[in-house]
């Protein structure tokens, strides 16, 4: 297993502490100590994902299994969040719905594609979209459940942020499944 690969399966694993430290910021007194230790976490997972494709793409380590992979491990550890973020109260259960939806549907497209013996490796958009939802978890963690009064709405600061990476996310899931659509139309 090459290097990019390894790092990619160490998200996977660090996934696995963030969830639990971040799990643990709801009802510990440590919230806010569990808090930056998952934010730590989340950080050296989301600088995974950077080094990876940096390595991959400049010594010419791009695999399959890296195509296939990277973008699984960058959707468990953002939807990990986005799923607690909403028990947290820190987002509306809307944005995390719209997030998942989308992860299912190009899952599925990657799947129909795979069986023609294609892979869709990510494109620009949808890069810009995981790298959205990871900044705004980032400062989500960094500032906790903060926020401010707009028309007698109590909106806090990640579900305000969160509305770049919804629009990302819905304007990237429309450019995979325009461009897959053959996968659709030969059914």
């Amino acid at each position: 297993m090459n290097l990019p690969n390894r790092l990619t399966m160490i998200r996977f694993l660090l996934a696995i502490p963030f969830i639990i430290f971040l799990q643990e910021t709801e009802s510990s007194k440590y919230a806010f100590i569990f808090r930056m230790i998952a934010l730590v976490i989340f950080i050296i997972a989301s600088l995974t994902d950077f080094f990876d494709g940096y390595i991959a793409r400049k010594y010419n380590l791009i695999t399959d299994f890296g195509k296939i992979m990277d973008p699984l491990a960058d959707k468990i550890l953002v939807i990990s969040a986005l799923v607690i973020f909403v028990q947290l109260e820190y987002i509306p259960g809307w944005m995390s719905i719209i997030v998942l939806a989308r992860e299912f549907l190009i899952s599925g497209i990657r799947i129909l594609a795979a069986a023609k013996g294609e892979i869709i490796a990510a494109g620009n958009l949808g890069k810009y979209k995981t790298t959205s939802q990871m900044l705004v978890i980032v400062i989500a963690l960094a500032i906790g459940p903060v926020g401010f009064y707009l028309a007698g709405h109590f909106f806090t600061v990640a579900e305000a942020l969160m509305l770049i990476p919804v629009i990302l996310t819905i304007w990237s899931g429309w450019e995979y499944t325009f461009k897959a659509k053959h996968y659709f139309l030969e059914q």
